[in-house]
């Protein structure tokens, strides 16, 4: 199964796997220097994990927050902490 693949999946008992791959899907595009593409994947992520608690989706929040403290000059990497920060 690719990371796509498993984005196919629907339906609202996968929509925590489906964040969780977002997260980690980001997390490689912006290890392969496609910061546009990371940013916005985690913006999907985070639609997706909108309504989910579960620790894997805290522990992608925390992850993404680090990795986007090193994008200090860049405005839609404000935008994810600032939802981040708002999410409750």
């Amino acid at each position: 199964m690719t990371w796509w693949s498993a984005l196919d999946i629907h339906g609202l008992d996968r929509k925590r796997t489906r964040a969780i791959v977002l997260a980690d899907l980001g997390h490689v595009q912006l290890k392969r220097g496609n910061t546009e593409t990371a940013l916005a994947t985690w913006d999907e992520f985070l639609d997706c994990a909108d309504g989910v608690q579960s620790v894997r989706i805290r522990d992608g929040l925390t992850n993404i927050t680090a990795r986007l403290s090193g994008l200090p000059s860049n405005p839609e990497a404000a935008a994810l902490v600032e939802r981040i920060t708002t999410r409750a």
